[in-house]
């Protein structure tokens, strides 16, 4: 379909954002103008209170008219790719950010250097809504370096960020799998379409050709990996952190304690309990021989289910209710007002996303089909879009940006809501179990997966923190040592699951896989209060934005992500979805 050709109710209106191409030139120039006074200021912000006062409220402004900008252009061109208007949209957009962000180095570096006096003026009531962020960039002044240093820091980052750029631009040609009758084409995606078919034959030649290409470049592999860890450990010893690790976990003001629990729970404490499930997925699918690469098969096969978008919306009301009447209200007015860019068409991008600004409604973009998949990912995308809707409401601009730490908690709230509903109002048992099949892998995935990552990624760190030798046998025979505790007895898993790390983009995101599975414990605790009637802790926490660090956020909501239970609750909640599973076959 193309776009032209599609409902207009089903299509986002982006107005909010600018109402014609003479509004966003407009805002242009503004910000061109704003930028460069900003810029005049340079020594000058902290002079005395009020210049200080002026620069941040000016800056913020500047910031919020340059996000407009950007994300209205981006969207513009997210869905209309081949529009020169939204090109040269995004260009100029693109352009007027890359230029404030070298012109506005100064800020900071003139922030640090005048600190004393800048907690003086944070004592003013009128500087009170500047304390949060002063204290997060001040927090940052005992891993500062002299100004020569910093600047050659930057060069070496540069530098540091190659790994991650070859990995990024290594193109891998796989031998093609005969499937059907035919010999198929073999590349990252259709590798998990592979997967996934009936033929055992075809799974294991997938997964065999697949891997044979990274085993041909494994030292490749192995030295983009050890090169990005030795980056990061430079760059963590030059700031005067004892570890990579460390010193990645205090940009969200976590210590290595968190960090290890995550480790220990899912690792150890519970992986009895993973064991247990794939031990049920080998006898619930009757496969013998159960190897590695037959665990993407589905638990239970895809359920025939069709919704309409009004159904979604109908089904969505009900199963979010718990949050309150103008939660629901508000889901309405996502449908109504055009919040949501619905249908698939020609050249649109592909996936789903909520995106916005502090001045627009929350968007949404997805390719809607009308499968269980679809609604699920409309509860997902509005979890994220009620939880910016709600930090704009209740915080200025410079406050209501949350933090990826965070970012997770609210969308996964959506999901597992979504899924409680539809398993008390289901008829079929069937349904029931192809959904508790989906929390269960949605939840493996999350919880179990990522710890395992998480692991490898502390060992390598460490190897290069302790001088260690590493080589790609190294790393292959800890990746194999991890997926066999992972997968225990019940999976078999063969030799060529060695190279099943090189292939992971993110271990090169500097330790970030962790919050996932913080992400979905923490959301799981607040189900299960809002389930007991206790909404008003979450309730808050949604409106919480980026006024505290993102720990204290969840603390205050009652959601302690340094305490056992957080945990100990979210893998029972799991133990309870295989129960469930079992007593519906």
């Amino acid at each position: 379909m193309k776009r032209n050709e599609a409902d207009i109710r089903y299509t986002w209106d982006l107005s909010s954002l600018f109402a014609s191409q003479q509004a966003f030139d407009e805002q242009l120039q503004k910000s061109k103008t704003q930028l460069r006074d900003l810029c005049a200021c340079k020594d000058h912000i902290s002079d005395t209170i009020d210049t200080y006062i002026a620069f941040m409220s000016a800056q913020e402004t500047f910031e919020r008219g340059l996000e407009d900008l950007v994300v209205y252009a981006r969207m513009c061109t997210d869905v209309e790719p081949k529009d020169m208007q939204n090109q040269q949209n995004l260009a100029a957009a693109n352009n007027l950010m890359q230029q404030a962000q070298l012109d506005l180095t100064f800020v900071s570096l003139e922030l640090i250097h005048h600190a004393d006096k800048i907690r003086k003026f944070l004592k003013d009531e009128r500087c009170a809504d500047f304390r949060y962020p002063m204290e997060e960039l001040f927090r940052t002044i005992p891993h500062r370096l002299s100004d020569e240093m910093e600047a050659f820091m930057s060069e070496v980052s540069e530098i540091a960020a190659v790994p991650d750029e070859a990995f990024q631009s290594i193109r891998l040609t796989y031998e093609d799998v005969e499937a059907d009758g035919k010999k198929q084409f073999l590349n990252g995606a259709t590798y998990h379409e592979f997967l996934r078919h009936p033929d055992a034959r075809v799974r294991k030649q997938a997964f065999e050709h697949y891997f044979r290409e990274y085993e041909k470049l494994e030292n490749t592999f192995a030295a983009l990996l050890i090169g990005n860890a030795k980056g990061q450990v430079l760059d963590a010893k030059t700031r005067h952190f004892d570890s990579a690790l460390q010193a990645s976990l205090f940009q969200d003001g976590v210590d290595e304690t968190l960090y290890n629990k995550i480790l220990y729970m899912a690792n150890e404490k519970y992986i009895d309990a993973l064991h247990d499930y794939f031990a049920m997925k080998k006898r619930v699918l009757g496969i013998a021989e159960f190897h590695e690469y037959d665990i993407a098969l589905d638990l239970e096969p895809a359920f025939d289910v069709s919704y309409t978008i009004e159904q979604c919306a109908d089904i969505l009301k009900k199963a979010l209710a718990p949050l309150g009447e103008d939660y629901t209200a508000l889901l309405q007015k996502a449908f109504d007002e055009r919040w949501i860019d619905f249908y698939p068409a020609a050249d649109k991008r592909t996936g789903a996303y909520s995106w916005g600004t502090y001045d627009s409604n929350p968007y949404i973009l997805t390719n809607f089909t009308g499968s269980y998949d679809s609604l699920s990912t409309l509860a997902h995308e509005l979890g994220h879009s009620m939880h910016s809707y709600f930090s704009n409401q209740h915080n200025r601009p410079m406050l209501a940006g949350y933090q990826i730490f965070v970012a997770e908690v609210a969308s996964t709230v959506n999901e597992l809501l979504l899924s409680d509903y539809l398993l008390k109002t289901a008829d079929d048992d069937a349904y029931r179990r192809y959904i508790l099949s989906n929390l269960m892998e949605q939840f493996v995935g999350t919880c179990y997966r990522q710890p395992m990552f998480a692991q490898f990624e502390k060992d390598l760190h460490e190897w290069v923190e302790q001088r260690l030798p590493i080589s790609s046998k190294t790393i292959t025979d800890r990746c194999l040592q991890l997926n066999r505790a992972y997968f225990g007895d019940a999976v078999i898993v063969d030799d060529l699951q060695r190279y099943g790390f090189y292939y992971v983009p993110h271990f090169y995101y500097n330790f970030y896989v962790y919050k996932y599975t913080l992400g979905m414990a923490a959301a799981i605790a607040f189900v299960k209060a809002i389930r007991q009637g206790n909404v008003a802790p979450y309730r808050e926490f949604l409106t919480k934005g980026g006024s505290e660090s993102p720990v204290d956020e969840l603390k205050h909501a009652g959601v302690d992500p340094s305490s056992d239970k957080v945990y100990d609750d979210a893998f029972t909640f799991f133990q309870d979805a295989m129960a469930q599973f079992e007593a519906l076959r």
